[in-house]
């Protein structure tokens, strides 16, 4: 379950991330026929023949989402688009990653606000051709963006509600225009797709075309596909082809974590992203030469409690459910330990802390946890318990609640148990209900709810939780606050690029978040994000934490290919 509920996420978030937790149980394939050979090999270990003739480069086996077979769709406008379409294939102006912070140029090498900050420029690689031989240039980004237009359902990033013009301003360089600044949306505008104007032209809608011989920018080219495995090569025009000692990579595919996780620890492939109960004993123990992993935090599971329901709308009651909230058992008894801790201020840390509050004192940045003190917090109030044991508000109203989470989801149907134990314990009555997902979205989204438990959308910086989180009108303020100082903070930070005016108005909103909990964090969503040494190092790390690190955070692994060298 914890696999399906990752790729949600991230379709939901809009950047295709995530996160991703499913289990299921047989054995997919990872072999080849000999008809597949095209490359010329070693005869002991099957490895490609790189550009150094004296050192053999073996294919980079990638495990990714467990799917049972391969549909064949390699298009890059389609939510469910293969594994590489995006960045190894076709690729956008930008990166901007959500783990490291750092901004990569791709069809573009720089890009600049000008007009008040309404005005978007971008300078274009003079150097990228299509795969096919064609040259590159601003007409295809124009002709793309146009197609956006035309086809509002391949929008899905909705860009052209934001942008209201684009300009071609020479053969290399685009201009996006705005009505209003809107920085932070630089990255839905340089992170979309780029596609060939000579061959999308005559493809109509871009949502339902069908492409099974894509040609793009990447540095990869798709060789061959079948149902159980998909090969990508080295596309040796690449612009950055000297960046890429890889000339092979293979998708095999997978019906569920376990048979993944069985040839990941077996060392039939190289790179995985799945979750893996006590990875330490399961996986790491069976080669601890080789075998590693990092599961670094990448967004805020969030307790939402709806502020439509009188009692919830009391900051004092919020703090006492908080207080009675034990995250680190959450932790370690619905992930192993290793879902990280949050901050009181939802950054994500580490990558967040240039951004903390300094005012804020180091010991109000963890969460407290104390069950004493919750039910003073009430009592201080004026609650009261009742002869069952249930506070009573002073207004007469028992503190009684349900609590939703999705059915299938282990991992929070386990912190949700863990929860109402808790709180019930101390005199909040918690009943868990666990809807299948259409329901229970369906349900958060339209505040049929008391309290839930749901993620956050993580962005390259602290704004886009922020925003989706906690704007009047944001798209995933699911507890409905509304607060006209929230909303001009970040009204700010979205008008300018001006980093101390940026951090200003960061420093309010973790404040909002620290004085009045108008969500209550639990912890941090991790990447999974497991890796061998064997045949190649030049991983992202923990202390060299360079991008997001899982294999299905696309374009993400387009810049971890371009970092690894042979082990040997």
């Amino acid at each position: 379950m914890n696999f399906k509920k990752q790729l949600l996420i991230l379709v939901m978030a809009i950047f295709a991330f995530a996160l991703v937790l499913t289990g299921c149980s047989d054995k997919g394939s990872s072999g080849e026929t000999d008809s597949e050979k095209s490359e010329e090999t070693d005869g002991d270990n099957g490895s490609s023949v790189s550009g150094d003739k004296n050192k053999t480069v073996k294919p980079l086996v990638i495990g990714l989402s467990p799917a049972g077979q391969w549909q064949e769709n390699f298009n890059p406008f389609s939510t469910t688009a293969m594994g590489g379409t995006n960045g190894l294939i076709y690729q956008s102006l930008y990166y901007f990653d959500n783990v490291s912070g750092e901004e990569y140029p791709m069809l573009a090498t720089e890009f600049e606000w000008t007009n008040e900050n309404k005005t978007l420029v971008a300078k274009l690689r003079e150097d990228a051709t299509w795969s096919d031989g064609e040259a590159f240039n601003a007409d295809d980004v124009i002709f793309t963006f146009n197609l956006l237009k035309e086809y509002p359902a391949a929008d899905t990033t909705g860009i052209w509600a934001q942008v209201t013009s684009i300009e071609k301003q020479d053969d290399y360089s685009v201009a996006f225009h705005f009505d209003t600044a809107n920085v932070p949306f630089q990255s839905y505008v340089l992170g979309s797709l780029i596609v060939p104007e000579h061959i999308w032209k005559d493809l109509g809608d871009p949502s339902k075309a069908k492409v099974t011989e894509p040609v793009g920018t990447g540095p990869y080219l798709l060789e061959s596909f079948t149902p159980q495995l998909y090969k990508m090569v080295k596309n040796s025009d690449h612009y950055n082809a000297d960046d890429y000692v890889v000339e092979e990579l293979q998708f095999p595919a997978f019906s569920g974590n376990d048979s993944e996780q069985l040839a990941l620890s077996k060392g039939e492939i190289d790179w995985a992203g799945i979750f893996i109960p006590d990875a330490e004993n399961v996986y790491v123990a069976q080669d601890p030469d080789n075998n590693k992993f990092w599961f670094p935090a990448s967004n805020n599971v969030t307790l939402y409690p709806n502020l439509e329901n009188s009692i919830l709308s009391d900051v004092t009651v919020r703090k006492a459910i908080s207080l009675a909230i034990d995250r680190q058992k959450l932790s370690d008894q619905a992930a192993s330990g290793y879902d990280p801790l949050p901050s009181t201020t939802a950054l994500i840390l580490p990558r967040d802390e240039e951004w903390i509050d300094p005012s804020i004192p180091e010991d109000q940045l963890e969460y407290e946890f104390n069950l004493d003190k919750a039910v003073q917090t009430l009592e201080d109030a004026g609650y009261k318990k009742g002869d069952d044991g249930i506070f009573v508000s002073p207004d007469g109203e028992k503190l009684s609640f349900t609590l939703q989470t999705v059915s299938g989801w282990t991992d929070w149907a386990t912190m949700a148990q863990l929860i109402s134990q808790s709180l019930t314990s101390i005199g909040i009555e918690v009943k868990v209900e666990m809807p299948e997902y259409a329901t229970y979205s369906t349900n958060v989204q339209g505040g049929e709810y008391d309290l839930a438990i749901s993620w956050t959308n993580a962005g390259p910086d602290p704004y886009r939780q922020y925003q989706d989180m906690l704007n009047s009108n944001g798209s995933w303020n699911l507890q409905q606050w509304n607060d006209p100082k929230t909303d001009e903070a970040l009204q700010t930070y979205q008008g300018t690029t001006d980093k101390e005016k940026q951090m200003e108005a960061v420093h309010y909103l973790q404040n909002v978040m620290v004085d009045h909990l108008p969500t209550i964090p639990l912890v941090n969503g991790p990447v999974w994000y497991e890796y061998r040494t064997a045949n190649f190092v030049g991983w992202p790390t923990e202390e060299d934490p360079y991008v997001n690190p899982a294999p299905f955070n696309w374009p993400a692994p387009a810049i971890t290919i371009s970092k690894l060298e042979p082990a040997n």
